[in-house]
């Protein structure tokens, strides 16, 4: 027979794991749509870039992975509409991994 003290020891501990796991989904569920945000805003910038300039470098791409900022991103998503040439979205680029 389990003693009153037992018995909330295991309820404690029950609603305890899950809170924590509760937790651990929303924390994992909010990663996830950012990741999800950043891929979708980088494979914007490269549509962008290959509609405005008819190209399609792969230096472009690599540099876009690096940066890990989602307003970052778009920042050079806004910064790439109005760009005149590659070289200055390059040149940005490179200033923005720095």
């Amino acid at each position: 027979m389990m003693l009153l003290t037992e018995k909330w020891k295991m309820e404690g501990l029950k609603k305890g794991l899950e809170e924590g796991l509760q937790q651990g989904l929303q924390q994992g569920l909010q990663q996830g749509l950012e990741e999800g945000l950043k891929k979708g805003v980088r494979e914007d910038i490269l549509e962008l870039i290959e509609l405005k300039f008819e190209t399609n470098p792969e230096n472009i791409k690599s540099q876009l992975e690096k940066i890990q900022d989602l307003e970052k991103l778009r920042e050079i998503f806004r910064f790439v509409a109005k760009a005149k040439t590659l070289e200055e979205v390059i040149k940005k680029l490179e200033e923005s991994v720095k």
